[in-house]
């Protein structure tokens, strides 16, 4: 019985005690991103037109006040606005609330003039905060 008692407890001792908890928290400074970085819009029907969210988020530390966010639309996107598609909200500008992470951009399909799959891309400007240099780009496929 000793035997086996001696093993039990060391083995015991080794689940309590061998793996040390990290914390961990993110240090660098704060940016902006998409997510996700690549989406599809389907055109959808007249009746119920396809509709998409990116994400503008913020990564850091939640902000006291509201961040506001430009982008623009990359010229080589052969979606054209008002035609292929629409965006809720001013384009090229959003916001991020005060002791948020996130803001959307709904973009909406115009059924009708969507014959063939269109791309469009939309990139994050820097201002207030730093554009993630791998997520600063959102390329939207409408189809």
């Amino acid at each position: 019985m000793k035997r086996i008692q001696f093993p039990a407890i060391l083995i015991l001792l080794l689940f309590l005690f061998s793996c040390k908890k990290y914390r961990v928290e993110y240090d660098q400074p704060s940016q902006v991103e998409f997510k996700p970085i690549t989406a599809n819009l389907a055109k959808g029907t007249s009746a119920a037109p396809g509709s998409v969210t990116i994400l503008v988020q913020l990564v850091g530390p939640q902000r006291d006040a509201d961040v506001n966010v430009e982008y623009v639309v990359d010229p080589a996107s052969t979606a054209v606005s008002g035609t292929h598609y629409t965006i809720l909200g001013t384009i090229g500008k959003i916001t991020i609330p005060a002791h948020s992470s996130s803001a959307q951009i709904v973009l909406t399909a115009i059924p009708a003039n969507l014959d063939a799959a269109k791309k469009l891309i939309l990139t994050l400007k820097n201002g207030a905060l730093p554009v993630s240099s791998n997520y600063k780009t959102s390329t939207i496929t409408l189809q």
